[in-house]
């Protein structure tokens, strides 16, 4: 388990989503097709927006692989797909989705569906054969939802009660507009009427006509219940700024209309590509890091019984459909993680998610979130990763391109702004609101090799990184760490993300990234223990330490010196055993009674299993939980077990089962210090931390005990062997040099600062093999000179010939130094990274191009292929659009303008002028009496480009506009020699070899 097992406290259900609909597609190469992947899928407002997204002349296949852990999520997005392929009603379709209450005609065709679903659903080969098998896909048997259709279909009422709501923000989706939409009241009273009514309706009669209950919104993976989230609000997941950029006072059926429409947009969008046959859906019942788990296992070993459980709470595994992974994706394009970050960690989500991008290719991951763990939201992230982001990012082979560059294309200000006025509004101390941050994650050249670091600098690292995921393990440092606020700690701290497993994981991913050999990586993990063991700062670490050595070795990893133990004693529970292995793996029984702690408590508390005797204690955090009978099967020499799990779950009556991974070692009492295995007791625990000590020590005592019994009660307690899952090291098939024009490259060395914290320089060594220049190379008549050519590439020229190399990283080319062994024949590179903003306060190259495998994209700013969805403008509004204030003031207030002030360079000034051009398209310009759509930036070679207007505006707009541009060009020309060009790339290199000064291109800025 790379999470923590938290206890569920109450389950709340999502059918519906709380961002506004994001275009999945927006960074890709719109001439390829694309599989992506959706973590935590909830709705499918985002694959219905990125269908719409696509261009009309655009015939790629776009192929979605939906995961979520929630069956009845999953079935609502069946229902609403096919209820769009069968051109249904689509405001009957929006009320079935949206609604929790709703009229006759809805009823009928819900239950109607539902029962074309059900049947078609009843095993593989009939879906298949069904009308909806081409678009729709099931990954596994157990992802037919046969039973909860089923369920849809018979469960309705005809009256019925949900929770009431207690908070809810829909202004998040109004975006820029956001300040505008927290001030209307035309969300408040749309919000407080769908938790009035259950409906969207604001005419009357609809809404007297919406009495039955929607059994969509009630049946979840909890059972039947009333689980719905108190936020949701059906308008979330729409974009709401049309309503409040062009309408002065929109009201709550202004605000609906749009929705609708844009309902009805993406509806019959899906509907052409379904029709083309440009558009899979393939769906995936798992948890995300488990379904993770299960396509790198498929992918890695061929292997469809992959042994990872669907989700926490259910033994079933996952076991892939033959036919559907013979050709469906098992790497993709695109991996969306929604906001998985929250709930189980950055690292976490890094380190299983990135293994399943293309490489090469296309590889972009999102990540989003919306809780912050620091008072400073803009910092949030990189608290999150637990370490420098450049370090982190190296070893992940992936870079956050928002922070690499220094900016983003998609504006946050309005994010900014209402965290900064919710930050004054609130006491300190107090938690604050809640802050959404989206990342995208690229890498910065395929053409890059594993990076190698120096052993004990990467030893020293790895460690620092996991002191600092686990310190709040130990109380002692909890208490000293947080001792200015250690409330305000206890409080963010409650739940916890990471297991000693998560590490392992972390490791193996850096392990195979960089394709290290056997012996390299023991030399890293062995400076890693070196510096463990010399650290006594988290003394109650030690009682880890085991949790820790069987991940590492149950994962293939790294195995201790004592692990290594050619036999084991065969006592206790191995007495019968022919063999005894290094790990097993345990299952211990609690009765239901024993859980009754939890029933007054809406905690969350983290549950551990732990093994205790007179002088052993010892904690194992990977625990896997399930409601249900186990027994025992086999022999006494070969036990194994059978399940019989509860099907009510929670609200059923069979006991509680947990099982978890330990060495088979603590078991024997063979060792020095070990106790007898008669002594022992294995018991279910809540997590000894601060958060949880607060809530469950006067309830449970010291040791946080919730049920305890011996290793060897035979009735509560069994032991099986536990085989390590099948896999495949990269390492072994990892291309770790390459040829080029001037011979051979090696991996990319990183050397770190004395801390090992920091990146300091990172090298790669070129070996001349080329004859040709061989005797020139050694004679001294040719010297290799190098020049940066892209933001992480240097070329390299000696002679004649050049080659590139590419680095994991943005550098600082101009930077860079060289080493000659002219005898040895190599040149090593070395090269510093590049900061994100210099001394001076520029950025280097803030709009770098890559080259894919057809044409030159765009690295850092995503795509727009379709004009805004759904707007309407009314009276005197339009042309003025005074909701740009605060993004102009955040703007003018930031680096710019001082730039502007102390400096001359020409990208100040061009910052400047986009800045004008904003002012004078929003008409709000002092000297403006209206608003002005039409510009031009332009060299004197270039003939200006308008669009069809009256005479008066192309004399005094557009003629302005270049003669100034010219004059700014003329006066910049000397610095403009030096300085790297913002959106030509690095220029065209002509024959001599020399930079060529790039023509600043036409732009036509419209409005």
């Amino acid at each position: 388990m790379a999470q923590n097992f938290i206890w569920p406290g109450k389950l709340f259900y999502y059918p519906i989503g709380n961002t506004a609909a994001v275009s999945l597609i927006r960074d890709l190469d719109p001439d390829e097709d694309a599989a992506l992947l959706l973590l935590g899928c909830g709705d499918p407002r985002n694959i219905l927006f990125s269908v719409y997204s696509e261009a009309e002349s655009v015939n790629r296949r776009l192929d979605f692989t939906c995961v979520d852990w929630d069956p009845a999520v999953l079935a609502r997005n069946v229902l609403l797909f096919t209820l769009v392929i069968d051109q249904k009603p689509l405001d009957i379709s929006f009320n079935i989705f949206y609604h929790p209450y709703f009229d006759k005609a809805a009823l009928d065709l819900l239950v109607s569906q539902c029962s074309t679903l059900a049947t078609s659903s009843a095993n593989i080969k009939t879906w298949c054969e069904s009308k909806y098998g081409d678009a729709i896909h099931m990954s596994t048997e157990r992802t037919l939802l046969t039973k909860i259709l089923t369920t849809f279909k018979n469960e309705f009422k005809s009256t019925g009660n949900i929770d009431a709501a207690r908070a809810g923000s829909i202004s998040c989706s109004a975006g820029p507009l956001k300040v505008q939409a927290s001030t209307s009241k035309s969300l408040t009273e749309a919000f407080k009427g769908f938790w009035r009514t259950g409906t969207t309706f604001t005419d009357l009669s609809n809404i007297s006509a919406a009495t039955l209950l929607n059994p969509t919104f009630i049946y979840n993976r909890a059972g039947m219940g009333n689980g719905f989230h108190y936020g949701s609000d059906p308008l979330m997941g729409f974009h709401l700024a049309p309503a409040f950029g062009h309408l002065p006072n929109a009201k709550p059926s202004d605000v609906l209309e749009i929705v609708r429409a844009e309902f009805q947009s993406w509806c019959l969008a899906f509907q052409s590509h379904y029709s083309r046959r440009l558009c899979t859906v393939r769906i995936f019942f798992a948890d995300a890091l488990f379904a993770c788990a299960a396509l790198k296992m498929v992918s890695s070993t061929g292997t469809r019984q992959t042994g990872a459980p669907a989700s926490q709470w259910k033994t079933d595994t996952i076991l892939f459909e033959v036919e559907e992974y013979r050709q469906a994706p098992k790497s993709f394009d695109v991996v969306d993680t929604s906001n998985l970050d929250d709930h189980v960690g950055l690292v976490n989500i890094l380190a299983t998610a990135i293994p399943l991008l293309q490489s090469p290719g296309q590889a972009i991951l999102y990540l989003e979130s919306l809780l912050h763990i620091q008072d400073d939201a803009v910092n949030d992230f990189t608290a999150r990763l637990f370490a420098d982001l450049p370090v982190m990012s190296t070893l992940f082979g992936m870079c956050p391109i928002d922070f690499a560059t220094g900016y983003s294309s998609r504006s946050n200000v309005h994010e900014l702004l209402l965290f900064d006025a919710m930050e004054r509004s609130v006491s300190a101390g107090e938690l604050r609101s809640q802050f959404h941050q989206v990342t995208t994650w690229k890498r910065v050249d395929d053409g890059a090799l594993p990076c190698q670091f120096q052993p004990h600098q990467l030893g020293t690292f790895l460690y620092d990184l996991y002191h600092s995921l686990f310190e709040n393990d130990d109380t002692r440092t909890f208490h000293t760490k947080h001792r200015l606020n250690p409330n305000t700690a206890i409080a963010k701290g409650g739940i916890e993300h990471y297991t000693r497993e998560s590490f392992v994981l972390f490791l193996k991913l850096v392990r195979d990234r960089h394709g290290y050999t056997p012996d390299a990586w023991i030399s890293v993990m062995d400076h890693f223990f070196m510096v463990n063991f010399a650290d006594h700062s988290m003394p109650m670490d030690t009682l880890n330490f085991h949790d820790l050595c069987a991940s590492l070795y149950r994962h293939s990893v790294y195995t201790m010196d004592v692990y290594r133990t050619d036999v084991l004693r065969r006592v206790g529970v191995f007495k019968a055993w022919p063999s005894v292995p290094p790990i097993v793996r345990h299952f211990i029984t609690v009765p239901r009674s024993k859980l009754q702690v939890f029933a007054s408590w809406p905690s969350t508390p983290t549950i551990v299993c732990a093994m205790r005797g007179p002088r052993m204690h010892n904690m194992f955090a990977s625990v896997h939980a399930s409601y249900g009978i186990v027994t025992r099967k086999g022999t006494p020499a070969k036990p194994s077990l059978f399940f019989e799990e509860d099907p009510q779950g929670l609200q059923g009556s069979k006991p509680h089962v947990l099982s978890f991974v330990m060495p088979a070692m603590l078991l024997t009492g063979q060792f020095p210090g070990y106790d007898d295995p008669s002594s022992l007791s294995i018991s279910f625990t809540v997590k000894n931390n601060p958060a949880n000590v607060a809530l469950f020590v006067d309830k449970l005592g010291s040791r946080m005990d919730i049920h305890s019994v011996s290793l060897m009660d035979t009735e509560n307690v069994i032991v099986i062997p536990e085989h390590p899952p099948p896999s495949a090291s990269l390492s072994s098939i990892m291309n770790m040099s390459k040829n080029g024009a001037i011979g051979g490259q090696g991996p990319v060395t990183v050397v770190l600062d004395p801390e090992c914290e920091l990146i300091e320089n990172m090298s790669v060594r070129l070996t001349v093999t080329e004859k040709a220049i061989q005797p020139a190379y050694q004679a001294r008549t040719i010297t290799p000179t190098a020049d940066q050519v892209s933001l992480s590439t240097l070329r390299v020229t000696l002679g004649e010939k050049s080659q590139d190399v590419s680095f994991p990283m943005p550098i600082a080319g101009a930077k860079y130094s060289l080493r000659i062994a002219r005898k040895s024949f190599w040149i090593e590179i070395i090269v510093p990274p590049q900061e994100v903003v210099i001394k001076d306060g520029s950025r280097p190259d803030p709009f770098p191009i890559v080259a894919n495998a057809k044409t030159p994209i765009p690295w850092s700013i995503h795509r727009l292929s379709r004009p805004p969805s759904y707007c309407r403008s009314q009276g005197k509004n339009v042309g003025r659009m005074d909701w740009t204030s605060p993004g102009r003031r955040l703007l003018e207030e930031g680096t710019e303008v001082e730039e502007h002030v102390n400096a001359t360079r020409r990208s100040s000034q061009f910052q400047t002028e986009h800045i004008q051009i904003m002012i004078r398209a929003a008409g709000l310009y002092p000297q403006s009496t209206s608003s002005q759509r039409i510009f031009c930036l332009t060299d004197k070679a270039t003939t200006m480009i308008t669009r069809a207007g009256d005479q008066k505006r192309k004399e005094t707009t557009g003629t302005y506009r270049r003669a100034r541009m010219e004059r700014k060009w003329d006066e910049t020309k000397s610095e403009r020699k030096a300085a790297v060009p913002l959106f030509t790339g690095y220029g065209r290199r002509s024959s001599s070899g020399s930079r060529e000064e790039p023509t600043t291109p036409t732009t036509s800025c419209l409005a």
